[in-house]
């Protein structure tokens, strides 16, 4: 059955993108059909595949205005694209126009209308949303099985968090009553540290309720790298520190029952 995992925090820079990308390659790495959706204005997703928005016709962004406005979708053919062992569903800038009209028409299901004849095809699809709790993030949150909350454990890594954990509840009781959070990912780790060693147990004792994955993702260039060439890190470097954590983290998530 598949799962429609989400990768949400509405902090910036905390890895979401390049968590998404990494945890669909290793899934698929280990023998799971796996779709990536960037639902993120900003595209980065899609360019981290090597990509190049503008020249394309559908994506996202074109396909949820297709919802707002009730038309018929085009064939799955016209906007999946297969970049090796991962499939992509890309973005536009466009998509900030669709997150107008979703909060405009008050449409919380578009999403989860578009992936839904999809979810044959894939054991797994992930999703990359942007840093904000707008209609986007909420079209997200219910179209989702569950979601992973990326943490880049510095300064503020709390900053929002509460406010996002509650969103996520309210979704759970008026929207989508299936969604879970299946863990906290700390990204970006300095494990020599101090301040990871006390923010790490701050997000630890504070959130004591939810999740947190014991794959952790080290402070590394690497992914960066990868990003930029259009790669995973696993492809970049299989043995790296970060290729091994992303794999990990991919064997935690099928563990999760």
């Amino acid at each position: 059955m598949c799962k429609i995992i989400v990768m949400a925090n509405q902090k910036g820079g905390v890895a979401k993108t390049s968590s998404t990308r990494n945890l669909a390659y290793s899934l698929a790495e280990l023998g799971k059909k796996v779709l990536a959706v960037d639902f993120d204005p900003q595209t980065n997703l899609t360019i981290s595949f090597g990509v190049a928005p503008a020249a394309l016709q559908e994506t996202a962004a074109s396909l949820m205005m297709k919802l707002v406005m009730d038309e018929a979708l085009p064939e799955k053919g016209s906007y999946i694209l297969n970049i090796g062992k991962v499939d992509l569903l890309p973005s536009k800038k466009t998509l900030t126009v669709a997150e107008v009209n979703l909060l405009i028409e008050r449409k919380d299901d578009c999403l989860a209308k578009l992936l839904a004849p999809l979810r044959v095809d894939y054991d797994y699809i992930l999703v990359d949303t942007g840093p904000s709790l707008g209609s986007l993030t909420i079209n997200a949150f219910t179209a989702a099985d569950e979601i992973i909350i990326p943490v880049d454990p510095e300064l503020f890594a709390l900053v929002g968090l509460k406010e996002l954990t509650e969103t996520i509840s309210k979704i759970k009781q008026n929207l989508n009553p299936k969604v879970e959070i299946i863990g906290i990912l700390f990204t970006k780790c300095s494990k020599r540290t101090t301040l990871y060693r006390q923010t790490s147990e701050q997000v630890r004792s504070v959130f004591s309720h939810l999740p947190i994955f014991e794959s952790q993702i080290p402070a590394t260039v690497q992914v960066g790298t990868a990003n930029s060439k259009g790669l995973s890190v696993m492809e970049l470097d299989a043995k790296s520190p970060a290729a091994t954590a992303y794999m990990n983290l991919a064997k935690e998530v099928l563990a999760y029952a």
